[in-house]
């Protein structure tokens, strides 16, 4: 029964929404119109819109303002997205153990990645995944913390990868929709270190100082990335401000055609540095100060164990890890990404 003046309950919706109208929904924010949704789904414009009707009907609200340009969300629209995320979320997991029981091998894994883990960590780990299950599907988003974990509590991604943050909950506290414990689990500590183009007329320096570096044109981490603290203190125990010319990138790959085409200098993670330094892309500075600013390893939801897919990937990176904190070049042990 529902309480007094209530008009759904869990039961009620139960018999009233159907998965397909969910489905339809989903992609119609996805695709901003019904037209373009439509087109996606194989399926007649007046269907869709039929669709829609039928659950706005069901919900007793509008989901959607039509316009010209297609359609956006209400407020009731914004409301009802965060729980349709979730089922959807779930129902994904669902296909994946189901497939995983049936088959044994097969999945699909959505991994987040953060800077300190796109280049070296993920990589291998994936490399180890094909080697022992080569039917799994991977697919990686990339982004920061402020998106990848309010996306993992969602169920949107199996797991992120990456910096570990010293608190999550501020990430998490917009939307009672989005909170859910996190587990996080380390694997090595990882540092920083300054790096130039390999043509740059330092690199072949064998000593310097920071303030000699510090009026050049600098590649730092955003505000919002769990290096941007170490960063600052860098530059305060070397007595300087933060430089003046900066730009400020968790874009591996912007950050490296920045440095290798130009007089830019940069902060990355040194994993990561080191393989473009092995790749004769950069050159690693001989500066000292930099100490480790965060553990580098996996976050994944604590409240749900992991789809037999996401089980493999987690161990693949675990051995990864290993080779890292024993100071091992792991992709010495698998066939290299960057031969």
């Amino acid at each position: 029964m529902t309480p007094s003046g209530a008009k759904h309950s869990r039961l009620s919706l139960a018999r009233r929404l159907r998965l397909q109208q969910l489905a339809i929904f989903e992609k119609v924010v996805e695709a901003g119109s019904i037209l373009a949704a439509s087109r996606e789904l194989a399926m007649t414009q007046p269907a869709v819109s039929k669709s829609i009707h039928e659950l706005e009907q069901q919900l007793d609200g509008v989901l959607f303002v039509r316009g010209k340009r297609g359609v956006v969300l209400t407020e009731f629209g914004c409301l009802f997205q965060r729980h349709t995320k979730i089922l959807m979320g779930e129902l994904r997991y669902l296909a994946e153990d189901l497939n995983a029981w049936q088959t044994g091998t097969a999945g699909h894994v959505v991994v987040g990645s953060l800077i300190a883990a796109s280049a070296t960590l993920l990589p291998e780990a994936i490399t180890r995944l094909r080697a022992a299950v080569p039917d799994v599907v991977v697919t990686v988003r990339v982004g920061p913390n402020s998106v990848l974990f309010p996306a993992l509590a969602r169920g949107e991604l199996d797991v992120v990868v990456g910096a570990l943050p010293a608190e999550d909950a501020e990430l998490l506290r917009q939307n009672h929709a989005e909170r859910a414990e996190l587990e996080h689990v380390a694997l090595y500590e990882e540092a920083l270190c300054v790096v130039v183009g390999s043509q740059h007329a330092l690199a072949s320096r064998r000593q310097l100082c920071l303030s000699e570096l510090h009026a050049l044109e600098w590649i730092v981490p955003t505000q919002d990335s769990a290096a941007h603290a170490s960063v600052r203190s860098f530059f305060k125990k070397a007595g300087l401000a933060m430089p003046r010319r900066l730009v400020e990138s968790v874009s591996i790959l912007t950050n490296l055609g920045l440095v290798s085409a130009g007089s830019m200098v940069a902060l990355m993670p040194q994993s990561a540095a080191e393989r473009f330094a092995q790749a004769g892309l950069l050159a690693i500075l001989p500066l000292e100060g930099l100490s480790p600013f965060s553990s580098v390893g996996y976050t994944v939801r604590a409240d749900r164990g992991p789809s037999a897919a996401t089980e493999h990937l987690l161990e693949a990176l675990r051995g990864v890890g290993r080779s890292h904190a024993a100071g091992v070049d792991a992709s010495a042990c698998i066939p290299a990404l960057y031969a």
